[in-house]
C-alpha cells in the first residue's frame, strides 16, 4: 500500500514535466506481430505516438520508419511556432 501511495505521488510530479520534454514527444511504442521475421525483412505491427496516442498498423520497415518520421517532423513543427 505504502509503494502505491508513492508511485502516485512520484508520478504526478513526474509526468507534467516529462510531458513537455523531448523524450516525451519522440516516444513510441512498437508491437510485432507473430508473422515478423527480422532476418526476411518482414514487419508486421502496429506502433503509437506516446504523446499523442495516434496509432498506425505497419507492414514493413518501410511503413513504420515513414510513419516514426512524419509524426516527428510534426513535433519539431508544432515546436517553432
Amino acid at each position: 500500500m505504502l509503494r502505491q501511495v508513492y508511485d502516485l505521488l512520484h508520478t504526478l510530479a513526474y509526468y507534467p514535466f516529462m510531458m513537455e520534454e523531448w523524450q516525451y514527444k519522440a516516444a513510441f511504442v512498437v508491437q510485432f506481430r507473430p508473422e515478423t521475421d527480422i532476418e526476411a525483412g518482414r514487419f508486421e505491427g502496429r506502433v503509437e505516438h506516446v504523446a499523442s496516442h495516434e496509432p498506425t498498423r505497419f507492414h514493413s520497415l518501410d511503413e513504420l520508419l515513414r510513419f516514426i518520421a512524419g509524426v516527428l517532423a510534426e513535433v519539431r513543427s508544432t515546436e517553432q511556432l
